[in-house]
């Protein structure tokens, strides 16, 4: 290590000769980075011939050499450089880095002796001669140098070289590693460097600058392999075996062993050897010159040590189940096989813990004061470390023997564990072995020989299950069939009796599943005393109730609780199944009575070994505890008791599973009758009907009055409040009225909820004799009679009044009685009924009477008739059927349309049309006026009003009614006019969208001066000129009355008639509600609306014109005396009434007013246009 190869002499060259790469014939130039190493020697030494690139991956690019000078070139696009033939030629340049980096045995094959640097390597190179290709490596630390020829100090990594000795020029004073050995270090000290060498077995290391234990073959250093190792711990050196290392605060630290002495690993001691070839000496020479006594380990077996004397080897032997420990030179437990010590595995354990031997199984590690004592099982014998015992076994194999092998040579009572079974353990008798369980939720403990608390499955020992606690019972882990008792902190398992399971609270055990531990304390709750039940798993167990708590029995020996016939029969514990009929009787005593073992209708006599089947009648099942059939359930073998108590005699009960079978009642006691051949019980009807006996399924409907006599009567299937009357053999379907249901019994229909079938035989108890209310329907009521309630039905149409204690008429539905219908209403008035549509109310003397509709028909409210309709659905028939089987020439409101009626002909409806304006009045079955949407008629609509009267129609604006001696008259406008209600007039319209015409299309066709009102404005009027309209307005405060054709006082706001107002009053000024600046002038009781001067507004309190604004109606400042204004112009001459004060009147004279005054004790009355007797004060006539 160290030496270094170099060529001393001078270099050969290489003589190539120079061809030219580029198909092409020219050059062309490979731009090169002036920092790129890679070409600086690839020419060196050569002065003439052309060259790969070094870089694989530039296979395109190639290096021409000029006397040692590079220049790069490259070959043209898709071509690259063939090192072989020196030439450019087709290939992919993307496959190149796949490429050798250089193919040297084809390289060499022209040269005949030269040095080369490997392309890749730089601590490699190759020797070319005459050809052939020879490879060197240089020393560790060293590359080649092709321009020296030789290895020089170098970095393999960077493949720089390294000078020595100017490697410390420009450092600080510090050390550096050595480039070639990694054995040595460089101090520099002012510039200068000093090779140092590392101790023997270390390595220099860079980053802490001091040398440390490592490999001195790879320079690897071993500074943490004393990490996680306890102090004093001896590992063996990484390449020199007369070296080891010790351990001190997880440091590693070399040590040389004696002169003549290697490391032997395993003792972690040195011993006689060879330090070059690392091989101990033999036993025959290991003492040679060694001192008397010394003790060295032997280099291949840890159980023995060699022992010098005189120069002699002696070999001794270490006690079983220890290894010889070189340091003390004495031996010490240990696994025999990897030599390891065992020196810590006691520490921490409790006295007399027993721990497995390593490799050794016929002895054992017993634990004392954290001391190890070796200690051996008996002759024959094995550790079987679960259980901390010796068992039988084979110690060279270390298996145990297998159970029928335990016990030989064994002491009888003695006691194995069992080798598979924690639960379970082997007890030695007569060298045989008797496989014996523990109780559940124990375990074998062999160092005790008795069974302890502890987990079966997972074979844990409750040892600590005690600890800390006082005397007394705690539950068991796992099982709660048993408890553990503690005493002095010490578990003593304990178990529970068959059927109970421990109960914490109790600190006791009760009955319970003792699969799932599921109390069972509340089973016998609400049993009475002596029920028997069964146990919930434990079939050899019977639950005795007794004051509400359970007790257990348990049945004979061989026998298990029948659950159905709760009584103990023959069977197996294990399966919980009964024996069969043919071995039940085997072994028992002669008579004995069982129950079947899968029939409850039949039973088992023994006689002798013989079983002898009997059956029970039909309906019944054997009483097991009584040896005798009684009725009961013969499918799920329940006894029927005490089902008659408190029963009423003759009741009859439905057969639990026969259905052609029933429980009749009589006192307390029960028996099972047979219903009549073919029939079969109906329960909720008490009574037989016919029937499939078999499959309990009631015969269907038409079925059921076969065979039988006339007038027999069966409940209805389905509805109990319909029945079946037998008739020719033939069933008919009846119904019970509302709120009455069938009673088979007593074949008849008795009050009771058709809802639910229930009958109220107990409505009447307590009531006196009399009428009370049934409690569902109203329409009927109850009647009783010494007590006992009799079904009665109000009349059609009519509920039943409690406080009335009768039938009114009212809602059949809603039971709300209708009171005042036909008050004001005259003698033969026709009303709907509130609900029944086959019903209609006639009004006679003011009170109602509900009549009922012919057979088929409804009534239809809107023609007061009755017409063809389904009751059920208040439906009307369709025209195209409502004539079937109706004779002719009758008539029928159309179901649908007012304005149209039926009339059959032939058993077909032809359809007739009323007069327009008019509809149906089906009782008088003529048309009359009446709204044609509504269907409403129009009787009443003239009632009050005058002959002549004229009334807008309701549904038609093409007709108006007129008034003739109080009757209805629909009377048709024009054609092309329609009806308009405030000029009560006919003008131009569409009588289709009941819109006027336009003001352009009024005239077209009308005489001149003709007059109609204006559409929209009734202020203003049309008058016809030359088919043209003119649009004319009346005078302020008037507007248009058609009637009159003329102008009349009015509200042009709201087109509100004013010609009236004064009817009645005394002559005077009123004010206009149209607007302040007018105002009305009552005269002899006719109206006039008159208009103020411009500029003038009412006033309000002296109803005078005055001064003001019209738009606010705020007056002007009022003068003292106000002015009385021209209020004769346009009237006629005369005496008018003064608007302020009754003593004075205005004379008019061809417009010209003059104000006048009464004589005194004299007003001016206005009705004679005079002045006459009054107070002047109050403007009261005397």
């Amino acid at each position: 290590m160290g030496n270094k190869l170099k060529l001393q002499g001078a270099l050969l060259l290489l003589q190539v000769l120079l061809v030219i790469p580029a198909s092409t014939g020219e050059k062309i130039p490979y731009a090169v980075s002036q920092t790129d190493p890679s070409l600086h020697s690839v020419c060196v030494g050569v002065n003439d011939g052309v060259i790969p690139h070094p870089d694989p991956s530039l296979c395109h690019v190639y290096i021409t050499c000029a006397f040692e000078k590079p220049s790069a070139y490259q070959c043209a696009e898709k071509l690259i450089f063939d090192p072989i033939s020196l030439r450019c030629i087709d290939g992919d340049r993307e496959q190149c880095p796949k490429r050798t980096a250089l193919e040297l045995e084809e390289f060499c094959s022209d040269v005949s002796n030269a040095f080369y640097e490997h392309p890749g390597k730089c601590w490699e190179f190759v020797l070319c001669s005459l050809g052939k290709v020879h490879h060197y490596t240089c020393p560790i630390g060293e590359i080649w140098s092709q321009q020296d020829g030789a290895c020089l100090p170098g970095n393999w990594d960077t493949c720089e070289l390294l000078n020595i000795e100017t490697a410390c020029l420009g450092r600080s004073d510090d050390v550096l590693a050595y480039p070639t050995d990694c054995t040595r270090y460089l101090r520099c000290d002012d510039g200068q460097a000093t090779t140092v060498d590392c101790p023997r077995g270390e390595v220099f290391e860079q980053d802490v600058g001091e040398c440390v234990v490592g490999n001195t073959a790879t320079c690897l250093s071993i500074d943490s392999v004393c990490e996680n190792e306890i102090d004093g711990t001896v590992l063996a050196h990484p390449n020199e075996c007369d070296l080891f290392i010790t351990c001190q605060n997880g440091t590693a630290n070399a040590h040389h062993c004696p002169a003549g002495e290697i490391l032997n690993v395993h003792a972690q001691f040195c011993a006689p050897g060879n330090p070059d070839t690392c091989q101990f000496y033999p036993l025959n020479t290991m003492c040679q010159n060694m001192t008397n006594g010394a003790i060295y380990p032997l280099a291949d077996d840890c159980t023995q040590f060699v022992q010098c004397n005189g120069g002699v080897s002696a070999t001794r032997k270490c006690p079983i189940g220890q290894i010889f420990y070189a340091p003390s030179g004495s031996c010490r437990p240990g696994n025999t096989k990897t030599c390891e010590f065992i020196g810590s595995v006691c520490q921490g354990e409790l006295d007399g813990t027993v721990i497995a031997h390593p490799n050794l199984c016929e002895i054992f590690i017993s634990c004392q004061a954290g001391a190890i004592m070796v200690r051996s099982c008996p002759s024959h014998e094995i550790l079987r470390p679960d259980t901390q015992s010796c068992v039988p076994g084979n110690s060279l194999t270390c298996e145990y023997d297998p159970i029928d092998r335990m016990c030989i040579r064994q002491d009888n009572s003695v006691n194995f564990p069992h080798p598979t079974e924690c639960a379970m353990y082997v007890m030695c008798q007569g060298h045989s072995a008797l496989v014996q369980s523990c109780p559940p939720g124990s375990i074998y403990n062999a160092l005790s020989h008795s069974c302890v608390p502890g987990n079966e499955s997972t074979c844990e020992q409750f040892d600590d299950i005690c600890s800390g606690r006082p005397d007394g019972i705690v539950p068991h882990p796992t099982k709660c069939t048993a408890f553990v008792y503690c005493s002095s902190g010490q578990p003593i398992f304990e178990q529970c009796a068959p059927g109970t399971v421990f109960k914490q609270g109790l600190s006791g055990c009760v009955v319970g599943n003792t699969e799932t531990c599921t109390h069972a304390t509340n089973v016998c709750t609400d049993h009475p005393d002596g029920t028997k039940l069964d146990h919930p798993n434990e079939c050899n167990l019977i639950i005795m109730c007794m004051m509400q708590q359970p007790a257990l029995l348990q049945c004979p020996a061989g026998e298990i609780y029948n659950i159905n016939a709760k009584v103990c029969s023959p069977g197996d514990t294990a399966t919980c199944q009964i024996h069969p009929v043919e071995t039940m009787c085997k072994n028992v005593r002669q008579g004995s009575v069982f129950p079947h073992p899968s029939d409850c209708t039949q039973y088992v006599r023994c006689n002798g070994a013989q079983s002898i089947v009997t059956a029970c009648p039909t309906g019944h099942v054997l009483h097991a505890s009584s040896g005798s059939c009684r009725p009961g359930n013969t499918n799920t073998c329940e006894v029927m008791e005490n089902v008659c108590q408190n029963q009423t005699n003759s009741l009859i009960l439905q057969h639990p599973n026969h259905c052609g079978h029933f429980i009749w009642c009589q006192g307390r006691t029960m028996s099972v009758q047979q219903c009549p051949v073919g029939e079969i019980l109906r329960p909720d009807a008490q009574f037989c009907v016919p029937g499939n006996a078999t499959s309990c399924e009631f015969d269907p409907i038409d079925q059921m009055c076969l065979r039988k006599a006339d007038y027999v009567r069966f409940p209805h299937p389905d509805d109990c409040s319909l029945y079946l009357a037998c008739q020719g053999q033939k069933a008919l379907v009846q119904s019970c009225p509302d709120g009455s249901v069938y009673h088979a019994p007593t074949r008849s229909c008795v009050p009771g909820n058709q809802a639910t079938c229930e009958r109220f035989d107990g409505l009447c108890s307590g009531h006196s004799n009399g009428l009370i209310p049934h409690p569902l329907v109203c329409s009927a009521y109850i009647r009783c009679i010494s007590s006992k309630a009799v079904f009665e039905q109000c009349a059609q149409g009519t509920v039943f009044d409690k406080e009335l204690r009768g039938c009114v008429v009212g809602n059949t539905k809603t039971c709300v009685r209708v009171e005042g219908m036909c008050v004001g209403q005259p003698d033969g008035a026709i009303i709907g009924h509130p609900n029944e549509c086959n019903l209609y109310i006639m009004c006679v003397a003011q009170e109602p009477a509900p009549l009922r509709c012919p057979f088929g028909e409804i009534f239809k409210l809107e023609a007061q008739y009755c017409v063809p309709g389904a009751a059920d659905s208040c439906r009307f028939h369709p025209v195209e059927t409502m004539c079937s089987n109706i004779t002719d020439n009758v008539i029928y409101p159309h179901p649908n349309e007012c304005t149209q009626y039926i009339k059959c002909n032939d058993g077909k409806a032809i359809v007739n049309d009323c007069p327009i304006g008019e509809i149906v009045h089906g009782l008088s079955k003529t048309c009359r006026p009446g709204n044609t949407k509504t269907c409403q008629f129009l009787d009443r609509v003239c009632q009050g009003q005058l002959d002549g009267a004229v009334i807008e129609h309701p549904s038609l604006c093409g007709q108006f009614i007129k008034c003739r001696y109080g009757s209805a008259m629909v009377q048709s406008c024009p054609e092309g006019k329609i009806f308009r209600p405030d000029a009560q007039q006919c003008v131009p319209g569409n009588t289709t969208t009941c819109e006027l015409d336009s003001i352009d299309r009024i005239c077209i066709g009308k005489p001149n001066d003709r007059v109609y009102p204006h559409p929209t404005d009734c202020r203003s009027f049309i008058r016809c000129q030359n088919a043209l309209a003119v649009e004319e307005n009346c005078r302020p405060g008037t507007i248009f009355q058609p009637t009159n054709q003329s102008c009349v006082a009015g509200n042009g706001d709201t087109c509100t008639l004013l010609d009236n107002t004064c009817v009645g009053r005394l002559d005077g000024v009123l004010p206009h509600p149209q607007g302040c600046d007018l105002f009305l002038m009552c005269t002899s009781g006719s109206t006039s609306a008159l208009l103020c001067p411009e500029g003038e507004i009412l006033h309000p309190e002296f109803l005078v014109c005055a001064a003001g604004n019209a738009d606010d109606c705020t007056l002007a400042p009022v003068a003292t005396d106000p002015p009385i204004f021209s209020v004769c112009e346009g009237r006629p001459d005369g005496k008018y009434t003064h608007p302020l004060l009754c003593y004075l009147y205005i004379r008019c004279t061809k417009g010209d007013t003059e104000i006048l005054s009464c004589p005194s004790d004299q007003i001016f009355i206005g009705a004679i246009r005079d002045c006459a007797p009054g107070n002047q004060g109050t403007c009261i006539p005397v």
